[in-house]
């Protein structure tokens, strides 16, 4: 059928330029939104990390006994403000322990423009021996969770957006341990630090209280209370 004089068909070449066009200003509306959702939460994480300080005791341990193939251990939990939130003691078969604190990173916008993380929120992670893999280990999380929120991170007048992003990365790691992963992969960064028994305390001496001190700049160190 022969198309009325004076319709002109439409030109493929610039129907294809109208669709990158508008395929652009798509994409450069949704790269300015993207970016100023991540300013926002990198503005809102340097509140956050503003309120940790340097150092933190979350949790204190002490050997009451090694004894038939078994270490017996007594663990204790503490919120920012030293208040104790929990008590675990149990046996494990072995005779050196193992407590795995995990890393979560946070950026503090200090340096400006430079996004990399700069803090790291610490939550007791799990207990192992020299003959429990950690993989095995006796998991803390639920020893310290209150309706969601890790006990561990009171002691501070979070505001609620604050709340929001500890809540978040703690149920996010919760979620893969309660399944069998590592925790660590909850949040991109983070990582797993077991301190044990280290040259400086070569062994953990019965009757005699030590410390985890996790610092907030990162790095787990265990002394003599």
């Amino acid at each position: 059928m022969r198309k009325p004089k004076g319709e002109r068909r439409g030109s493929p070449l610039l129907g294809g330029l109208v669709f990158l066009v508008t395929l652009a200003v798509a994409g450069y509306f949704w790269f300015q939104t993207s970016a100023a959702l991540q300013k926002k939460e990198i503005a809102f994480l340097e509140g956050l990390s503003t309120r940790l300080r340097s150092e933190t005791v979350p949790a204190k341990f002490m050997v009451l006994s090694r004894e038939g193939g078994e270490i017996k251990a007594r663990l204790r939990l503490y919120d920012l403000a030293s208040r104790e939130i929990a008590v675990v003691e149990k046996s494990w078969p072995g005779s050196e322990l193992y407590i795995d604190m995990l890393l979560i990173p946070v950026r503090s916008g200090a340096s400006g423009r430079d996004e990399k993380p700069d803090s790291w929120l610490a939550f007791p992670y799990r207990i192992f021996t020299n003959e429990i893999p950690a993989a095995s280990g006796t998991l803390l999380f639920e020893t310290y969770d209150s309706g969601g929120f890790p006990e561990v991170m009171s002691g501070v007048n979070w505001s609620a957006k604050e709340k929001s992003v500890i809540v978040t990365a703690f149920a996010a790691a919760r979620k893969k341990a309660a399944v069998g992963l590592p925790a660590t992969d909850a949040a991109k960064g983070a990582y797993g630090s077991a301190v044990h028994e280290v040259s400086k305390l070569s062994r953990f001496e019965p009757g005699i209280v030590y410390k985890v001190v996790c610092r907030v700049k990162g790095g787990v160190e265990i002394m003599e209370d």
